[in-house]
């Protein structure tokens, strides 16, 4: 029914905007959230200078999300202050939405102003997996000052998270989750229920054995519909997809992908219940993996952020960046062998970085859908001889389009440039042709080869592809024009 006018409800949405208050997010479009009173506030504080409890009662009424993006704007000094005076539960929910590496200054600087107490106070707040996040950003040192005054049975919890290794299943669980026993009743189940906090994306809920193993599990409609004395057994789904506590997180991901899971189980190889991961973690996970990718590729630390310090930053790319000095070294010998030539021909000196740079381009291109096709592991072995043959005929296919175009132009270009010959432009179509073709397959086939080899598909992939098309569009480019220059002048 469309809303009226004279909507009481929307009145008081009126009054509270008119009042300064902050309306609920569904009652406003993205230009409102904007410029919504708290946000035109929190800009009018930050203008002048900071005053930590004015500014701190203005972000704990912001969304987790958008108090994250105020602090992270502040310099450090002044978000450690606003921080403090904030509610624990406001400034534990910001630091978990913050930039890593800025939440990581900032709970040092907290540890070293013997504030972890307070931040101790914060972690029990959170969701366990939110709160091993922040924890393992500190030292092991600084982790045990703030463990040291959490409740001890919290604190153990929390050890045994943290002793997972954060790539697995394991370490991006949950442990905060209801599991009802096997032998219970529905009337019972709903007891237990009401008594949790259950997560809001949950439509299964995980159902355990006198042992702790896993039985099945049990939707919440059927909580719901069924009668209260009916066993609980009678209504579990006893298949279930669970995940070892060991798998790769990268492939619970693409499980939840595929089957659009909202929650997996997680146990051990006893079948003993251990968490679950729900569906807001493998978003999160999901990207991270694609962002890291991307910096893996083009040999960037694959933790590195904006705000990464300096040793971090250059610990991650100073050796790629050696390694990539070597491998241009064939490049370089290539143009060397030709350095008569170039003399003689000029205008080739115009045409090499041209031809390089599509074929890079064209490699770069397979590139990026074949480690696509890695990731939603699209690509089966069987079909890989396939997948580099339609990457070779694109390549093929783009440069005798593109190396035709480049032909014309030289050939425009002949009637009043030096060196500019009708010959040039043949060298200049076959040469493309046959960079681009090679480019093409080399951008498919060094993920594949990486993967097969076990190592990570995207690393340094960028920079073994363009040492590979360098040396490629140099040599056919060069080489060829070597042999039409005997030609013509033979």
């Amino acid at each position: 029914m469309p809303s009226s006018a004279n909507d009481p409800d929307q009145k008081k949405a009126a009054d509270r905007a008119a009042d300064g208050a902050e309306l609920p997010l569904d009652q406003l479009s993205g230009a409102e959230i904007s410029h919504s009173p708290i946000a035109q506030r929190v800009e009018e504080l930050i203008a002048h200078s900071i005053d930590a409890p004015v500014l701190a009662g203005v972000v704990e009424q912001q969304a987790a999300a958008d108090a994250a993006d105020t602090l992270e704007r502040l310099a450090e000094f002044d978000a450690v202050g606003v921080l403090t005076v904030m509610s624990d539960q406001a400034a534990a929910d910001a630091l978990v939405e913050m930039e890593p590496h800025l939440a990581a200054s900032i709970l040092q600087d907290l540890v070293e102003e013997g504030r972890g107490e307070e931040l101790a106070a914060m972690v029990q707040l959170l969701a366990p997996d939110d709160a091993v996040g922040l924890l393992r950003q500190l030292s092991d040192s600084d982790r045990d000052v703030v463990l040291r005054d959490t409740p001890h049975q919290i604190a153990l919890q929390l050890r045994d998270l943290i002793g997972y290794e954060p790539d697995t299943a394991a370490g991006i669980m949950t442990t905060r989750y209801v599991a009802l026993p096997s032998k219970s009743s529905i009337g019972e189940a709903t007891v237990i229920v009401r008594a949790h906090e259950v997560h809001e994306d949950l439509q299964y809920l995980p159902v355990i054995d006198d042992d702790g193993r896993l039985c099945g599990l049990v939707s919440m409609r059927e909580l719901l519909v069924r009668s209260d004395e009916t066993p609980l057994s009678d209504v579990i789904g006893r298949t279930v997809k669970a995940v070892q506590a060991t798998a790769d997180d990268e492939d619970v991901a693409r499980e939840f992908q595929r089957y659009d899971y909202t929650m997996m189980p997680v146990v051990d190889s006893d079948e003993r219940l251990l968490g679950v991961v729900t569906v807001d973690d493998v978003l999160d996970l999901i990207q991270s993996e694609q962002t890291e990718d991307a910096q893996r590729s083009v040999g960037a630390g694959a933790g590195e952020s904006v705000y990464s310090d300096l040793h971090e930053k250059m610990r991650g790319r100073l050796p790629w960046l050696f390694i990539s000095t070597l491998l241009m070294v064939p490049a370089s010998i290539v143009v060397l062998q030709f350095d008569d030539l170039i003399e003689q021909v000029a205008f080739l000196a115009v045409l090499m970085p041209m031809v390089a740079a599509l074929a890079g381009n064209a490699g770069h291109q397979s590139l990026a859908v074949t480690l696509r096709g890695l990731a939603l592991d699209e690509v089966h072995h069987e079909r890989v001889s396939g997948l580099l043959l339609r990457e070779l005929i694109t390549g093929l296919l783009s440069g005798v389009a593109l190396g035709s175009l480049l032909f014309l132009i030289v050939w425009m270009l002949s009637f009043w440039v030096d060196g500019a010959a009708n010959w040039v432009g043949v060298v200049l179509l076959v040469a493309l042709t046959l960079s681009m073709g090679i480019g093409a397959v080399t951008g498919a086939a060094v993920p594949l080869l990486l993967r097969r080899f076990g190592a990570d598909p995207a690393q340094g992939s960028c920079i073994v592809l363009i040492m590979v098309t360098d040396a490629i569009a140099f040599g056919s480019l060069l080489g060829f024009a070597w042999l039409g220059f005997l030609i013509v002048q033979g």
